[in-house]
């Protein structure tokens, strides 16, 4: 069946590799179906969150060609007016976790998808925080939302360690740089009745338990529709414990250790003893004091697979 497809394209997924002609391909195989095709290009940090805002209603479904940032924006954009279109992902980004997550990490998976038109809802993480001017701000996520460890990492993730190592293995590279740097934050958290307070490595709520463009197992046993997080607290642990986890989270056996609290819950807050940057989904945006919540349900998406 004919849809009304809007395709929102960001030009610099990827690291900017020029990708016109996969495009091309992907666009021309969708109007010989006899889709109507509009394409949107983004301009920069939260484009697409504006051009899914004002345009999602219109469309059948939504497709975000890009990499996990994108699909993040796109699917704030949609559930911020309730738009009823479905969510497509279209995997032109470095990791392309979400795509993996729903089953459409290849061209041809997306294709197929899109013909059958299965789709399901997902639950998408809430996030509360501080932006640049000290006015809240909210977002939604919907891979993960972390204070801690997890923002260093991304900020030692420079363009130049991804042209360098590649999507497969510039996290884990800009894991081994954070070591050195990574002061750890004094921090309270409280979810589901815990408390936590002291200086940590790591606060996390996940919505799916892989991050790191797959590398990472960083919740294990996370679903992505039941309406729960899976919470990670890992207390400070040193360098030497860093560099000694870091297998341990390849394989996602961390949660194993004592000095993690690992638990699933709806809800955690996370204040510091200063602002510190709140990782979402890859990206860094806003700061603590921060609030992670789940909405259960809130984005329809295309997917061959039941959550």
């Amino acid at each position: 069946m004919s849809q009304k497809l809007l395709l929102i394209r960001n030009p610099a997924s990827a690291g900017g590799r020029n990708q016109d002609v996969r495009l091309a391909r992907v666009v021309a195989e969708l109007k010989s179906e006899g889709h109507e095709v509009t394409i949107l290009a983004t301009s920069g940090a939260g484009s697409a969150i504006e051009l899914a805002e004002r345009h999602g209603a219109s469309f059948d479904t939504v497709i975000a060609a890009g990499g996990d940032g994108t699909v993040r924006e796109v699917a704030d954009g949609l559930v911020r007016t309730g738009a009823p279109a479905s969510l497509g992902i279209l995997p032109f980004g470095r990791g392309n976790d979400v795509a993996r997550m729903v089953g459409t990490a290849t061209d041809d998976e997306f294709l197929a998808t899109l013909r059958t038109g299965d789709s399901d809802s997902m639950d998408t993480l809430r996030i509360q925080a501080v932006g640049p001017n000290g006015t809240p701000e909210t977002h939604t996520g919907l891979l993960f939302a972390a204070v801690g460890f997890a923002g260093e990492v991304l900020r030692k993730t420079t363009p130049r360690v991804v042209r360098w190592f590649g999507p497969r293995l510039c996290y884990s590279v800009g894991f081994i740089r954070a070591t050195a740097s990574y002061q750890p934050p004094h921090v309270t958290v409280r979810s589901g009745g815990r408390s936590e307070s002291g200086p940590l490595f790591l606060a996390c709520a996940a919505n799916s338990p892989h991050a790191g463009g797959g590398t990472m197992q960083l919740a294990p046993g996370a679903r992505i529709a039941d309406g729960r997080l899976n919470m990670s607290i890992i207390r400070h642990i040193g360098r030497v414990g860093v560099l000694r986890q870091f297998p341990a989270l390849l394989r996602g056996t961390h949660v194993n250790d004592p000095r993690v609290l690992y638990f699933e819950a709806a809800e955690m807050s996370v204040e510091t003893d200063r602002p510190v940057p709140v990782a979402i989904d890859g990206d860094l945006m806003g700061s603590t004091p921060a609030r992670f919540e789940v909405a259960n349900r809130s984005l329809r998406v295309l997917t061959r697979r039941r959550f």
